[in-house]
């Protein structure tokens, strides 16, 4: 009985041993926050939250995303490219200033940015850079998804073009 008893603890501590993570309290997975389709980023006190494109049925690529400055001082976007190609957007720069979020498609929208001619499908992802007055400009890879559901009757602005 003891013998059985040994073998039963040894069997507890070994397979406790090889079914724990390796990695510990840094694993990649434990430590990964993605609860979007959308990526985030940060460029100074400027953060990028849910950034995704959506393509139309006429082959545009249409931001989704919000940027929010927890700086004191005001910021700008300058600039916004798509796949590498400059957007258009809807005014010539939008300003970034504490606490007051651009909102790019949504009923809260206040922005527009998008670029025609997407070659790319549905589920891949493509560079999308913004450039701003003072910050550092970012570069994220945003995952495109077809206009369906809540994104189905996406709705333009007037354009501006703006290189980045």
């Amino acid at each position: 009985m003891a013998k059985t008893l040994k073998r039963f603890i040894a069997l507890l501590i070994i397979s406790t041993v090889v079914t724990s993570c390796g990695a510990g309290q840094n694993a990649v997975t434990r430590n990964f926050k993605q609860v979007t389709d959308g990526v985030e980023a940060q460029s100074a006190e400027i953060r990028l939250r849910n950034v995704l494109i959506v393509k139309t049925a006429t082959n545009d690529a249409v931001l989704v995303g919000t940027l929010v400055s927890w700086s004191d001082e005001s910021d700008a976007i300058t600039g916004i490219s798509i796949n590498n190609i400059p957007a258009t957007l809807s005014a010539g720069s939008f300003e970034l200033v504490k606490n007051k979020p651009v909102i790019f498609v949504g009923d809260s929208a206040n922005a527009d940015a998008y670029t025609p001619g997407l070659t790319e499908v549905a589920g891949d992802r493509i560079p999308v850079t913004f450039n701003f007055a003072t910050a550092a400009p970012v570069t994220v890879d945003a995952l495109i998804l077809n206009s369906e559901g809540f994104y189905k009757d996406l709705v333009r602005v007037t354009k501006v073009a703006l290189a980045p």
